[in-house]
């Protein structure tokens, strides 16, 4: 009897362990394998930020602008109504040759500020391709255009095309993208009003950054101390680009319409 019970002892042990790593192996075969970690994205690095400080409608009070630019170095697009040139509301030929001197850009707005979706054939070309030439019968090389009122349609956007320009500018719906969607449908962010604080401008340049870059075109019209709806005054251009002008280093630059959007500058088609 003593023997058998040592035997019943050992084969109760041995099936004890079978039991136990048996059970064992079957937990660890029922555990899902941890997935080993992937390697790590590398990001992806922003495009380029292109600010492009827009001057529309010629008002002479832009002249005081001139001094504020070049003081930082930096240049503008002045988009002119060349049929309101040189009255008491709007800067002289001279001023705006002081401009180009400095190397702001020169550029197309129409004759008169018209609604061009509100005409057709030739009153449209005359009013676009008119415009043009008299900026090149006073040394310049016009080759942006903005939409009056920022109004676009097919039609306008021929005749741009048809008058030599290469690129035209809308309002209200920037920043764009470098190259842009349509060069002649460009799109801009909101005009500035008196009532936009400089922190609301910067806020649309810094998220154009932070967006992973892009064209963010700025539309001004009136340099004063709240003259008009449309304005900004002298102390805060000066100090957006005392803002502006250390971005540099980081990526975001300056620079004119024609500058983005290159090309080759056609000659300038008369209408009667």
């Amino acid at each position: 009897m003593h023997k058998q019970n040592r035997a019943y002892v050992v084969l109760a042990t041995a099936l004890v362990l079978v039991l136990t790593f048996g059970s064992s192996t079957m937990v660890s075969a029922g555990k899902p394998t941890p997935t080993p970690p992937g390697p790590t994205p590398t990001p992806v690095p922003p495009g380029p930020t292109v600010v492009t400080i827009g001057f529309d409608d010629g008002y002479a009070d832009q002249y005081l602008a001139r001094d504020i630019l070049a003081a930082h170095g930096m240049q503008a697009t002045f988009f002119v109504n060349t049929g309101v040139v040189g009255d008491s509301a709007h800067m002289t030929w001279e001023q705006l040759s002081g401009l180009y001197a400095n190397g702001n850009e020169i550029a197309g707005h129409s004759l008169t500020h018209a609604n061009l979706k509100q005409l057709k054939g030739t009153a449209l070309l005359r009013e676009v391709c008119n415009d043009r030439v008299n900026l090149f019968n006073h040394g310049f090389q016009p080759t942006s255009f903005a939409y009056p009122f920022g109004n676009y349609n097919a039609a306008t956007i021929q005749a741009l095309k048809d008058c030599g320009y290469n690129s035209g500018r809308t309002v209200s719906m920037g920043p764009d993208t470098i190259p842009p969607h349509n060069p002649y449908a460009t799109w801009a962010l909101p005009s500035v009003k008196g009532s936009t604080t400089l922190a609301t401008i910067e806020g649309w340049i810094t998220q154009t950054e932070q967006s992973g870059g892009g064209w963010a075109q700025l539309v001004l019209h009136h340099v004063c101390n709240n003259c008009d709806v449309y304005s900004i005054t002298p102390e805060n251009f000066n100090a957006l680009l005392d803002w502006l002008q250390p971005r540099a280093a980081t990526g975001t630059v300056v620079k004119t319409t024609n500058d983005v959007i290159g090309g080759t500058v056609k000659p300038p088609v008369s209408i009667p």
